[in-house]
């Protein structure tokens, strides 16, 4: 079999999930354009869409349906070339027809996982465990006479472990898609030591047609992303702890948040980040990483929040939930003291805020720098400024920023990646940093 024939016959486990509808939008773009070949002209192409209800299942095929009609009215000129064979397609609304006619045809929903004993290849994305992860592989496996690949969107579990349990004989590779997988252009790959040459490649030739970009990592829990983001989460909570000798819980959440999102220009604060992604979520890669790494890397405050109930996370319809900012507009509005688990309007506790921080450089928005094309000397420019404020704010900006480089060296210290420009493509690339936390623009 070759590479091309084992998307005839595909899967996504967890499809109607965040990053499982994500992934299979990805691959039902992909395959469209695959059953238009020369080659493949007539064939069957089936991708199984397996979820645990039909209602996510017809809340899925919904949302496919509506991202299919609008990339192919963005995309006509390329849906012209695709369909020229078919001249009775004159009119563009007739392209676009049949382009979504053609997509939806692709995908089956389905709440039974048997229909994956029939793929040769079998995309993953349920919840981050590796006992869950590892019986439904199994079980697949031992019932699949294709021996198909597998295909894991895991964040921390070590891909060995997955292979290792379920006996997939080095059939896996480590897939981790970044949030949401069909805009994010980050893939970061996990390979076993001695991967198999052909499901390398295929992931490699994939991501191209994709338009992604593949970043290596080594197998160690939480790779690079997670094991960049785990540590600061818990550099954050060390520092709120520390500022409430000063301010109050409010005030020193809302302190963190400025110093990592303004004072640092990232696209947001690290507890609107844990806030978007969700506690729960958080603290669950957190315990997977601290279960397979001698490192302690146990946060108990996240365990603390999830006691009293925040948990942030979104909306299905991609809207934050409250957690430690309520928010209107998509902008934060409200934040919360843990302690009491009252929210007080963020605008009530800036003055208090910025009058402790005292920052005297000119801050420059993510949003103003992420449009510019002279980003990168305003960029050079405001740490050179940084570096000779003496300010409280400038202090713990620069104390935050060098934390923040040694935990990439750390990175790549404990063999995570083999480069730390990795960990800087991960986080520019993953996490819309600006700049990478390896270079230190204060140097």
């Amino acid at each position: 079999m070759n590479q091309l024939d084992r998307f005839k016959n595909i899967t996504v486990l967890g499809a109607a999930g965040k990053m499982g509808s994500g992934i299979l939008l990805l691959n039902v773009l992909h395959s469209v354009k695959l059953m238009h070949l020369p080659q493949f002209l007539g064939q069957t192409f089936v991708i199984n869409a397996v979820d645990q209800s039909f209602e996510r299942l017809q809340g899925l095929m919904d949302y496919i349906k509506n991202q299919v009609q609008k990339w192919a009215e963005k995309n006509i000129v390329e849906l012209r070339k695709q369909y020229i064979n078919r001249p009775h397609l004159i009119d563009n609304k007739d392209i676009i027809e049949a382009f979504v006619a053609d997509a939806m045809s692709l995908v089956k929903p389905s709440i039974n996982i048997e229909v994956s004993y029939h793929s040769s290849l079998i995309f993953e994305a349920i919840i981050e465990d590796e006992n869950i992860k590892t019986k439904v592989f199994r079980q697949i496996n031992e019932n699949n006479p294709n021996k198909p690949y597998f295909l894991s969107n895991t964040s921390s579990i070590p891909i060995k472990v997955l292979d290792d349990k379920a006996g997939l004989e080095g059939r896996i590779i480590g897939c981790h898609f970044y949030n949401p997988p069909a805009v994010q252009r980050l893939i970061e790959v996990v390979q076993l030591d001695e991967p198999i040459t052909e499901l390398s490649s295929l992931v490699e030739g994939l991501a191209k047609h994709m338009n992604k970009l593949i970043v290596p990592a080594n197998d160690i829990a939480g790779f690079i992303g997670n094991g960049f983001f785990m540590r600061e989460i818990i550099y954050a909570v060390n520092l709120y702890k520390t500022l409430q000798k000063d301010l109050s819980p409010a005030e020193a959440l809302l302190a963190v948040d400025k110093i990592s999102h303004e004072l640092l220009i990232r696209p947001m604060g690290i507890f609107q980040l844990m806030g978007y992604v969700g506690v729960d979520v958080c603290s669950l890669i957190m315990r997977v990483m601290d279960s397979h790494l001698e490192e302690n890397l146990n946060c108990s405050f996240l365990d603390e929040l999830l006691s009293k109930g925040v948990k942030g996370g979104q909306h299905a319809n991609g809207t934050q939930r409250d957690g430690f900012f309520k928010y209107e507009g998509g902008k934060a509005v409200e934040v919360l003291d843990v302690e009491s688990l009252k929210y007080t309007e963020v605008k009530l506790l800036e003055p208090k805020v910025d009058e402790y921080l005292d920052f005297q450089t000119k801050v420059y928005s993510w949003n103003q720098l992420s449009r510019s094309k002279y980003k990168d000397q305003h960029i050079q420019e405001y740490f050179a400024q940084l570096k000779n404020d003496e300010s409280k704010g400038a202090l713990l900006a620069k104390e935050y920023s060098q934390a923040m480089r040694d935990i990439a060296v750390q990175l790549y210290e404990n063999k995570v990646c083999d480069s730390t420009d990795y960990v800087n493509a991960v986080m520019m690339n993953g996490f819309y940093y600006l700049y990478g936390p390896v270079n230190n623009l204060m140097d």
